[in-house]
């Protein structure tokens, strides 16, 4: 995933250091052939450790799903859903929801699973 500086359709403005003139900021764009974080990389090699069931939590979490929503679109307990989601932390190897949330993401848009059913 490269991410690449692209001019906003509408860009938000602020003044530049000497107060008179305007500069706009660029946007990130998101490209899908190349992942930069090294902490991502890593984790989405290691999803093929997780089970059937923990990949589903997986591609919910990088949807930015909440354990309630996990938990009642998989027809699980809330206490199941984090269960599943400390173990996805451990076997990815990362620190919190949100670091697997990204890596998640990430691996969803490079292509990860394309023919598992979602």
């Amino acid at each position: 995933m490269n991410i690449t500086k692209t001019e906003s359709p509408r860009p938000r403005a602020r003044l530049a250091d000497d107060q008179q003139s305007l500069v706009t900021e660029p946007r990130l764009t998101l490209l899908h052939d190349d992942v930069r974080d090294d902490g991502v990389r890593d984790a989405m090699a290691r999803v093929p450790l997780l089970s059937e069931r923990e990949l589903d939590v997986f591609r919910l979490l990088g949807k930015g799903a909440s354990n309630r929503s996990i938990a009642t679109r998989l027809g699980i307990t809330e206490r199941t859903t984090k269960a599943h989601v400390a173990q996805i932390l451990s076997k990815l190897g990362v620190e919190s929801r949100l670091q697997a949330g990204i890596a998640g993401f990430a691996w969803e848009i490079a292509g990860g699973g394309r023919d598992a059913p979602r």
